[in-house]
């Protein structure tokens, strides 16, 4: 190799490696320059002011009582709109003393409690969440003599007897003894009071409902039946002509069907027909047509 190339050789690898220390010294800050790089602390955090609400631990449907567990007190922004909510440091016990009470709307888990949204039995509204969908209620004046001897409780089911007078214009009824008929109109109705003794509502539909946990004897004077708008008008009717009894029923006989029997239909229409002839009912009272003979 000629002298000149080797010269040129060794220049190349000596600028090369200046170039790499050069190089390193950029990229590297010395250590006071490092030392001066200042450190960013991590921020404090904000502390918002927090109040306890009132809140849904569980789900609660419309019409369920509220159970021990179904409430809880929560943290909630003090900042935020709470003038209808039931805050702790307003009312210490208010946990306590909604157990018991009804939902009025259905409340979801986390959802905060208002007083509108429950009510408390006999307070206003109350009777109407214990009503099933579509139902209403309908009273009448009932004695131990015609309500099994006070045995009948809230959420029974029962059957509803009419005894009245009856016009036979003259003819033998078979049925009718001395003028006096009696008939079932209403078949296996559920009990929503007796007096101001109520029951809580079925779980779900099919169930049987759970006992008020009242005593088992209840010599009132007066039931609350839940019945559909066409029975509830039946029943009204049978009242004003004649004397109603309860029968109670046994509770394996919850599948059975309910309301109006066929007897009642027919005494709540005007019109039914039988063995003996034709029944017309008119102002609650019957009267009976039977065909002439051949």
């Amino acid at each position: 190799m000629s002298p000149v190339r080797l010269i040129i050789l060794l220049v190349a690898a000596v600028a090369a490696i200046g170039a790499v220390f050069l190089v390193r010294t950029v990229q590297a800050p010395s250590a006071a320059a490092a030392a001066e790089i200042p450190v960013m602390a991590a921020p404090a955090p904000v502390e918002i002011p927090v109040k306890k609400v009132l809140v849904a631990n569980n789900p609660i449907p419309i019409g369920r009582f509220v159970a021990a567990g179904d409430l809880a007190w929560q943290d909630w922004p003090a900042d935020a709109p709470m003038d209808a909510f039931i805050v702790q440091e307003a009312d210490a016990e208010a946990l306590d003393k909604m157990v018991g009470a009804v939902a009025r709307v259905e409340l979801v888990k986390g959802e905060p409690v208002t007083i509108s949204k429950l009510v408390h039995p006999g307070t206003a509204g109350f009777m109407s969440v214990m009503l099933t969908p579509g139902m209403r209620a309908v009273s009448f004046e009932i004695e131990p003599e015609t309500a099994a001897g006070g045995f009948i409780v809230p959420n029974d089911r029962v059957d509803v007897i009419v005894t009245r007078e009856v016009d036979t214009g003259g003819a033998k009824s078979a049925s009718a003894m001395q003028g006096v008929r009696s008939d079932l109109i209403l078949a296996n109705v559920r009990v929503l009071a007796i007096d101001n003794i109520y029951g809580a509502p079925p779980a779900a539909e099919g169930e049987a409902a759970p006992r008020t946990g009242q005593a088992e004897v209840i010599m009132g004077s007066r039931a609350t039946l839940e019945l559909s708008d066409r029975d509830a008008t039946l029943l009204n009717t049978a009242k004003k002509a004649g004397d109603l009894a309860l029968v109670l029923r046994s509770v394996a006989d919850l599948a059975q069907p309910q309301g109006a029997t066929g007897t009642g239909r027919a005494y709540r229409d005007g019109v039914s027909q039988d063995a003996e002839g034709v029944r017309v009912y008119r102002y609650g009272t019957e009267t009976v047509s039977t065909a002439p003979a051949g």
